[in-house]
């Protein structure tokens, strides 16, 4: 019973992909009415044609073509892996900045704070000779 369910369900969806082929295809006709998009299908399968040509007559052309394109994406790749390591190294020089500037100001507090201490205690001292 459930074999007789398995083929019914595969005739269903072998009917619903054929369908759906055969409106693609209606659909790709009717586009075909318009004379922009027939010239364009031409020159598109005209372009891809002469590709293919050339493919055939020169493999290795096309093969250097890619090895060169692979190197150029790896080299690109790498200066780029080399920037995001610049950037990230200079960010953890910027972390540790402001810990810096806060110890420059209470080193600069510190001594700010024994010169007044000095300041007030040597006009005390005048205050108490005189």
């Amino acid at each position: 019973m459930s074999n007789i369910r398995e083929e019914y369900k595969c005739v269903k969806k072998s009917k619903f992909m054929q369908a759906v082929f055969i409106g693609a295809l209606a659909g790709a006709a009717i586009s075909l009415f318009d004379k922009d998009t027939r010239n364009s299908v031409l020159e598109n399968s005209k372009s891809c044609m002469s590709n293919m040509k050339e493919f055939v007559k020169n493999p290795n052309g096309v093969l250097t073509q890619v090895r060169e394109t692979s190197s150029k994406v790896r080299s690109t790749v790498e200066k780029i892996s080399d920037d995001v390591s610049f950037i990230s190294q200079k960010v953890e020089e910027m972390k540790d900045i402001p810990s810096q500037v806060a110890q420059v100001v209470m080193e600069t507090k510190k001594v700010f704070a024994a010169e007044q201490d000095e300041s007030s205690s040597s006009h005390h001292e005048r205050i108490s000779l005189n």
